[in-house]
């Protein structure tokens, strides 16, 4: 329950019995797009994972994607990650060598195949076949268009693939997709959405507790319901305190310390003007104008209205922050500490 790389197996998985039987309904009614949402730590790529575990699926972590050979580097990956199911469906396609553990695609040359293709070869099979990219709205183009007109060209003629689009960006998720952008590939097509959803807090607690037995620990209540609280029902931070508890860290403020020096350290990749608006909402603005008040009399500048609304824009896409608040309370405290040159 506590290791904290994302789990593969449904047996492994907690919870997430209503998500995983919208994904088996739609796969198996022959939904050729989901986008699977939700912000980050809450749970998606064990979900991802632990469903591809019943199904014929590629699964793809789009991270550090920038080139063509990046991706067919992630194709590789994810055919070898899934070859005790996919072999028999793979083998003989040409540009796929299977050698013995190992998979190799051949993407340029005389006998090679795209992405495209691969899709189109693996629809020949007439049996369903799943390809996930995870992180989705990482892609950048040209290469984002190539994907996209792949995904719409199987959207419109592969019956038997289905493709799922998964990123913590959801706003940016959104905008990578460009259903309502007549100049995306994906224009006017439907997606299902599934959001993953925090864990509430009984099920919280019982995740902890769960965990805790596995391990042989005894837990006082009082100190699971301050986790719970403090961690607000985000799986991922649920992971990591049980691990730090079971490691020896008894004290939650050195746990929750140790959280927010990882969360800073994720939040200081952000631009000037979106951590001064982070750390304006941290400290109590609930508005726009409060943020920029804030922000003006700290820095001693005018902000631009545009400008400002583009930058919070830009946070909500990022699910950051939503209505003037923040999505998950260790960023909120990371906000208050953020470096601002």
């Amino acid at each position: 329950m506590f290791d904290p790389r994302p789990k593969s197996s449904r047996r492994e998985l907690f919870d997430r019995e209503r998500e995983l039987k919208i994904l088996d309904s739609a796969t198996g009614r022959g939904v050729p797009l989901v986008l699977v949402l939700g912000i980050r730590r809450i749970g998606k790529t064990s979900l991802l994972k632990s469903f591809l575990e019943a199904h014929n699926g590629i699964y793809l972590d789009m991270r550090g994607v920038r080139r063509e050979v990046d991706l067919y580097e992630k194709l590789s990956e994810g055919l070898k990650s899934s070859l005790s199911r996919l072999k028999k469906i793979i083998e003989g396609i040409r540009g796929v060598s299977v050698m013995g553990v190992e998979v190799e695609i051949k993407w340029r040359g005389k006998d090679s195949i795209s992405l495209l293709g691969l899709l189109e070869e693996l629809n020949k099979r007439k049996e369903r076949v799943i390809v996930v990219f995870d992180e989705a709205q990482l892609i950048k183009p040209p290469l984002s268009m190539e994907i996209k007109s792949a995904i719409a060209y199987a959207y419109d003629n592969l019956e038997y693939i289905t493709v799922i689009l998964s990123g913590s960006e959801i706003g940016l998720l959104r905008d990578f997709i460009g259903v309502e952008n007549p100049e995306s590939p994906l224009y006017g097509r439907y997606a299902l959405e599934l959001v993953v959803e925090r864990f509430p807090v009984d099920l919280s607690l019982e995740f902890l507790r769960r965990g805790f037995r596995e391990l042989g620990l005894r837990v006082p209540e009082e100190v699971l319901e301050k986790a719970v609280d403090t961690f607000d029902g985000i799986v991922g931070w649920l992971v990591f305190f049980g691990r730090s508890y079971a490691d020896g860290v008894r004290d939650l403020d050195r746990i929750l310390e140790a959280a927010v020096r990882l969360a800073v350290k994720e939040l200081s990749k952000l631009r000037k003007r979106e951590k001064l608006v982070l750390k304006a909402v941290a400290e109590g603005a609930n508005s726009w104008s409060s943020i920029r008040k804030t922000i003006e009399e700290r820095e001693g500048v005018i902000i631009p209205k545009s400008s400002l609304t583009r930058t919070i824009r830009k946070l909500e896409k990022l699910s950051i922050i939503k209505e003037y608040e923040f999505l998950d309370p260790v960023y909120r405290e990371a906000s208050k500490r953020l470096i601002v040159k």
